[in-house]
């Protein structure tokens, strides 16, 4: 018999061998939809195509992945600020439980503000009482020169000015104050309202946890 008929299945067993070696079948397919809506399948995303949202199917044509849209600058910094706001929350929280027993405890501590601010606007209220005092008294003898037909003094017109001058600041900083006294009762407000939610949270949690530890003991009775 000639030698060729023996070889030749040899070598057909071979180039099969080298192709499947050389041409893998993909197990996975990829799907991604471009702008226009289409959709795509393959077996690799293309490189212009990386940052989109895209599935990995397998060979049984399930979903197995999922892989959502890279994010923009804009939604990555957006993400920073809310973590830190978190962060920033949950840190301020710590700090209310520790501080507050109670909301009596928040209530007290916020009155004690206002009233020191309302110690510095009684002393404001008293300082332009004074200086009002003060202004009468020139404004009427301001009025007497003028009836005398004579010409007021430059230096009363100045300390006419001078204490207007001083009138305007003491009531602009008596407005101040009661900005400050309003901004802490806002603040106090939604402290106490947190403050309150974060009491009934712990409350809730501690209710479970000791449900949790008489199931536990009940079971173990039951047990023995």
């Amino acid at each position: 018999m000639n030698s060729r008929f023996f070889i030749l299945p040899i070598l057909i067993s071979a180039y099969v061998a080298l192709s499947c070696l050389s041409f893998p079948a993909h197990a996975n397919t990829f799907r991604w939809v471009d702008d226009k809506g289409q959709v795509h399948y393959g077996d690799h995303i293309p490189p212009k195509e990386v940052d989109r949202a895209y599935s990995v199917i397998n060979k049984e044509g399930v979903t197995i992945n999922s892989v959502e849209k890279a994010k923009t600058k804009e939604q990555l910094a957006e993400e920073r600020r809310l973590k830190q706001q978190q962060a920033e929350q949950r840190n301020y929280d710590h700090i209310l439980l520790d501080t507050y027993g109670k909301v009596s405890d928040l209530e007290e501590t916020r009155d004690r503000f206002i009233a020191a601010i309302e110690g510095l606007i009684k002393v404001s209220q008293h300082k332009l009482a004074n200086i009002n005092n003060e202004i009468d008294k020139l404004h009427k003898a301001a009025a007497n020169f003028e009836r005398d037909g004579k010409v007021m003094p430059d230096v009363m017109r100045k300390d006419i000015s001078n204490l207007q001058s001083q009138i305007d600041q003491e009531n602009d900083f008596i407005r101040a104050q009661r900005k400050q006294q309003n901004d802490i009762r806002a603040k106090f407000a939604a402290d106490i309202k947190r403050f309150q939610e974060l009491k009934g949270r712990n409350k809730a949690q501690n209710d479970r946890e000791d449900n949790s530890t008489v199931n536990q003991g009940t079971h173990t009775l039951i047990g023995e």
